[in-house]
């Protein structure tokens, strides 16, 4: 049997569901064991912390192609196809639906606290996207057989809205479909996208 099984494949497996984390510097960190605490430490301050998911999250990042032509061409040559951009997408589905998570959702809403109602927040829906609607950075974080993986969203976007269902007998569920998007023209080198490994 011819098999791309070796004993190196076990190192190399992506595992479970990940987090998602909004905000989280990882650049300090040089090891999976120094990522680990990092961690632990942005969980507990509670603050960038999406929450539990459910189901399957993917990461999608499409490259928008485009095969010049020319006479006499009867298949692509090297240098003839052109990548014009990428659209780079990061989705699951929310489990917990706190006003912060709700709003992310919305892609442009402010969450305020009505005067004189100390506990009670609204969510408000906004037609103008503002600047302050995308995330910096939005990081989905997995572990791998020997450590972490991230993948790092610049300015993310929820483009698809929020669709929120809830059901008898179940929990609430807020699906989601975060963009990313370059920071200016100049910074277009790149997709606005990282990929890093633990």
């Amino acid at each position: 049997m011819i098999t791309g099984l070796r004993p190196e494949t076990f190192k190399h497996l992506q595992l479970n569901a990940g987090l998602f984390l909004v905000g989280f510097q990882y650049d300090t960190a040089t090891s999976a064991e120094q990522l680990k605490t990092a961690i632990a430490s942005f969980i507990e301050a509670g603050t960038g912390v999406i929450g539990a998911t459910t189901g399957d999250g993917t990461f999608v990042c499409k490259p928008e192609i485009r095969n010049i032509e020319a006479n006499g061409m009867r298949a692509p040559f090297v240098g003839s196809t052109v990548n014009d951009g990428w659209t780079v997408t990061m989705t699951g589905t929310m489990k917990e639906i706190t006003p912060e998570n709700m709003a992310r959702a919305l892609i442009s809403a402010d969450v305020i606290t009505p005067e004189g109602k100390t506990g009670v927040k609204q969510v408000k829906l906004r037609n103008e996207i503002k600047a302050s609607d995308y995330i910096p950075s939005l990081c989905w974080v997995g572990d791998t057989s020997e450590g972490y993986m991230i993948i790092e969203l610049k300015n993310a976007l929820n483009i698809s809205g929020a669709t929120f269902t809830f059901k008898d007998k179940g929990e609430g569920e807020l699906p989601f479909e975060f963009q990313a998007h370059q920071g200016s023209v100049s910074d277009s080198e790149y997709a606005p996208c990282v990929i890093v490994y633990f």
